[in-house]
């Protein structure tokens, strides 16, 4: 009888703890990035974004909003649906297309024709529905010319 009386609570304890689930996973903070720049033949530029997913599950992606600066200069204000799911630690695309100003293009293509490249600064929030809120980000790279393909640059 006091063997059960002690096994009592360990019993009481393991049920609580089956009854509450698997354990959830935290949603580790996204980023975005420019994966590659391509200037069209009427002088807009193509983006695409590199969207990546740090967390160990596959997380939804609804929104992304940011502002983008390039050779120091505000290229532009994005505002993306994405709406796709990115499994666990890995990244996908999402393109758009924009109009960066005259001056913008020409501080860029002056910059990219420099051994470092063009400076860029992406900046601003990716929303995750299943965290319940906007993540905020900032990315700083380069971008330099693809050789051999005019007009892109990774």
């Amino acid at each position: 009888m006091i063997r059960l009386l002690r096994l009592l609570p360990v019993l009481a304890v393991s049920a609580l703890l089956a009854s509450c689930g698997p354990p959830t996973h935290p949603i580790n903070p996204p980023n975005a990035s420019i994966q590659q720049l391509d200037v069209l033949p009427d002088g807009r530029w193509k983006l695409q974004i590199r969207l990546e997913n740090f967390s160990d599950k596959t997380v939804h992606y609804a929104t992304l909003k940011a502002s983008l600066r390039v050779s120091g200069l505000a290229a532009a204000d994005l505002a993306l649906n994405p709406d796709m799911d990115i499994p666990g630690e890995n990244a996908d695309i999402v393109e758009t297309t924009l109009n960066a100003g005259a001056d913008v293009q020409k501080a860029f293509l002056a910059d990219a024709k420099e051994s470092s490249g063009a400076p860029y600064e992406l900046k601003g929030t990716i929303n995750i529905p299943a965290a319940g809120k906007d993540f905020k980000f900032e990315h700083k790279s380069r971008l330099s010319p693809v050789p051999g393909i005019p007009n892109q640059y990774r």
